[in-house]
C-alpha cells in the first residue's frame, strides 16, 4: 500500500520488525524475565489464545511499533490441566501479597470480573517493574518514546509518570486507566495500588464500590456519557462501580497528608501537576469516538479503499478524513469492549469481535486494512523524534482530602 494521507511518513525499513506473526506469538507465550523498565503490560484472564483475533493483532502491532528495546507481555490467570500456572500467569510477575484475596483465590464474580482482574494487576506491575500499561483494545500509532518515555528517563526532567486526561467529574483531573506509564517504584502508583487493594478487601464483586468510604466526596458517581441506550438504562452507580479504579486514583490525586512518606509527607495535587506527564485523553486516545458515532465506524472502515475518489464520493471522503486524522494526530485509537449501555449502538470493538466479522479489521482492499498497514509501517510527522507536550492543569478546584491514605 502507499500513504494517501498527510501527516505520516514511511518508517525506515531497518526499523520495521521482520518476524512473522507466529514468531511474535511464540515470544508472547514465552515471555522474557524482567530486566529493565521498558515493559509494555497487558492482561487477558483466559490468556492470549482466548483474546479476540483483532485484539491479538493489536498486541502484535505493539511489538512492531515499539521495537526491540521494549518487552511486551500479556498476562493471564490460566492454570494448566496439571495444575501448574501458565508461563504468562500474573503470579509469575506479581507477589500475591500485592493482590486482593479474591484474585489470588480465583473467587471473583460478576460479569466484569475479567476487567476488574485486569484493574488489579496493572498497578503492581507498574510499581514493581515499571513501564506502560495498555488495554488490548488499543491500536498504536506512535511509540512510547515519542509520547513521553524519554522524559521519564531523563534525570533533568521532573516527570515520573504519564496518563491521558479525561474529565469524568465536575472538574478536570481524572484519567483513562487503560493507559498509564510509570517508572518502577513510583510513589503515586504505590498509593493508588494500596487504596485499590483496600477497596476490594473482603469482596468478590464490584457491586457497591462507589459507596466505599475511601471514595472522595462528590465521587459517588462519575459523570458518564449517555451513548443513546434505552431510557433509564444508564445507572451511574453501576457505571462508577465499573470505573472504581478511577475513584481510587482520585483519592490519591486529592490527598494531602504531611504524616505520609517518612517525614516528607504526601501532597497529591502538587505531585500530579509537577511530576505527571499529562496527555489529552480525547486527542491522543479517544478522538475516534468524538469524530464519529460508534455505530458508524464499522461500515466506515469496511468501505472499499478508494482514496482517489474522495473528492467526489462523500463516503470515501468521510473515511479518508477520519482515518487520516487518527493516523496523523492521535497516539492510539482505543476501542472499548467492556461496559456497554443496554440499547446503545453496538460499538466497533463488539462488531469486530463477532465471529461473522472475523478479519474485518484487516480485510484486504478496505480502509480498515489501510489503517492497520499504516499503524505498522508509518510514523507521524508531528513532534517527530521527540516527546509530546504535557498539558497544564489549573489550580485544584476540588477540596483536598486531609486524611491518612486509608483513613475513611
Amino acid at each position: 500500500m502507499k500513504i494517501v494521507t498527510p501527516g505520516i511518513v514511511q518508517r525506515p525499513a531497518h526499523e520495521q520488525d521482520g518476524r512473522t506473526d507466529a514468531e511474535l506469538v511464540h515470544y508472547l507465550k514465552n515471555p522474557p524475565p524482567v530486566t529493565h523498565e521498558r515493559n509494555v503490560w497487558a492482561f487477558w484472564d483466559g490468556g492470549f489464545d482466548a483474546m479476540k483475533p483483532w485484539t491479538q493483532r493489536n498486541v502484535l502491532g505493539w511489538i512492531r511499533r515499539q521495537g526491540p528495546s521494549w518487552d511486551v507481555r500479556v498476562l493471564d490467570m490460566v492454570t494448566t490441566e496439571s495444575g501448574s500456572i501458565s508461563p504468562t500467569h500474573a503470579h509469575r510477575f506479581i507477589d500475591p501479597t500485592y493482590l486482593p484475596d479474591c484474585f489470588n483465590a480465583g473467587t471473583m464474580a460478576g460479569p466484569t470480573k475479567g476487567q476488574h482482574a485486569s484493574d488489579m494487576v496493572r498497578l503492581p506491575l507498574l510499581y514493581l517493574h515499571g513501564g506502560v500499561w495498555l488495554d488490548v483494545g488499543a491500536i498504536l500509532f506512535r511509540s512510547f518514546d515519542d509520547m513521553f518515555w524519554r522524559q521519564l528517563e531523563d534525570p533533568a526532567c521532573p516527570f515520573e509518570m504519564a496518563v491521558t486526561l479525561l474529565q469524568m467529574r465536575k472538574y478536570a483531573g481524572q484519567c483513562l486507566t487503560g493507559f498509564v506509564g510509570a517508572r518502577r517504584g513510583n510513589p503515586f502508583v504505590e498509593r493508588w495500588m494500596r487504596v485499590w487493594r483496600e477497596m476490594w478487601k473482603g469482596r468478590t464483586h464490584c457491586a457497591g464500590l462507589h459507596e466505599h468510604p475511601l471514595v472522595p466526596p462528590e465521587g459517588k458517581a462519575v459523570r458518564v456519557l449517555d451513548m443513546g441506550g434505552e431510557p433509564g438504562a444508564l445507572d451511574a452507580g453501576v457505571m462508577t462501580d465499573y470505573l472504581a479504579l478511577n475513584m481510587a486514583y482520585e483519592r490519591v490525586r486529592l490527598l494531602v497528608d504531611p504524616r505520609d512518606g517518612g517525614g516528607g509527607g504526601w501532597d497529591g495535587p502538587t505531585y500530579y501537576r509537577e511530576r505527571v506527564h499529562l496527555l489529552d485523553g480525547i486527542d491522543e486516545m479517544w478522538k475516534s469516538h468524538e469524530m464519529r458515532r460508534m455505530d458508524e465506524l464499522f461500515p466506515l472502515l469496511s468501505l472499499p479503499f478508494r482514496p482517489e475518489t474522495a473528492e467526489t464520493d462523500p463516503e470515501q471522503k468521510s473515511a479518508a478524513d477520519w482515518v487520516g486524522y487518527i493516523l496523523a494526530n492521535s497516539s492510539m485509537a482505543k476501542f472499548s469492549q467492556g461496559y456497554w449501555q443496554p440499547g446503545a449502538p453496538v460499538p466497533l470493538a463488539m462488531l469486530w469481535g463477532m465471529l461473522e466479522n472475523e478479519g474485518a479489521d484487516m480485510k484486504e482492499g478496505t480502509w480498515a486494512a489501510y489503517l492497520r498497514w499504516a499503524s505498522l509501517t508509518c510514523e507521524q510527522t508531528r513532534f517527530q523524534g521527540r516527546c509530546l507536550e504535557s498539558l497544564t492543569l489549573p489550580a485544584e478546584q476540588y477540596e483536598v482530602i486531609h486524611k491518612g491514605l486509608l483513613e475513611a
